[in-house]
């Protein structure tokens, strides 16, 4: 799929098929506009249930500002690898304040 752009919220078929989650786009647009480069890195996203639940330490939660139409949570500790063919479609992109909550998040987990 082309038209790729870092922070784009993607489906992949993870952890399976039958499940897909989305995926927050975390490789750089340098990577993800090259098709040489197959495979592309992500934050795995998860619809919150309860709705009303609280935030855990490694979450930042993303919402109708970031093209979801329920709570979501992205789960900043666990980036996976996915390749480039199987991603399913793109729903849209995080919001900017996400983006800046999110790489907070990334620092503060990482201690980058």
């Amino acid at each position: 799929m082309s038209g790729l752009r870092h922070w784009d919220l993607v489906l992949v078929p993870y952890p399976t098929v039958a499940n897909p989650h989305y995926l927050v786009l975390l490789s750089p647009d340098s990577l993800t506009a090259n098709e040489v480069f197959r495979n592309l890195n992500g934050l795995v996203c998860s619809t919150i249930r309860p709705p009303d639940r609280p935030l855990r330490s490694h979450e930042v939660f993303l919402d109708q500002a970031d093209s979801f139409e329920h709570k979501t949570a992205c789960r900043c500790h666990l980036m996976i690898e996915f390749a480039r063919e199987d991603l399913l479609t793109v729903l849209g992109r995080v919001s900017s304040a996400r983006i800046l909550a999110i790489k907070g998040k990334l620092r503060e987990i990482f201690a980058l």
